[in-house]
């Protein structure tokens, strides 16, 4: 039986301007197959606009628990 393999991949994308991980499984690759052609793929597929907003959010989070507590 033939191992899968799980790999975690750093991708760029030029349209956010960001790097992020993919996960990607690796279980019966057919021959001939294009990884470099796969993962261009995915960084051409991902949703841009909800990455952007993800990471807004985030940043918000993040600005906000810096302030300090004025409700006391």
């Amino acid at each position: 039986m033939q191992e899968t393999i799980w790999e975690t991949i750093e991708l760029f994308c030029p349209v956010c301007n960001a790097t992020f991980n993919q996960l990607v499984v690796l279980h019966k690759v057919p021959k001939g197959f294009k990884i470099d052609k796969y993962l261009a793929g995915m960084v051409e597929n991902h949703d841009h606009k909800a990455y952007q907003a993800a990471k807004a959010q985030a940043k918000l989070v993040d600005a906000g628990a810096l302030q300090p507590d004025n409700t006391r």
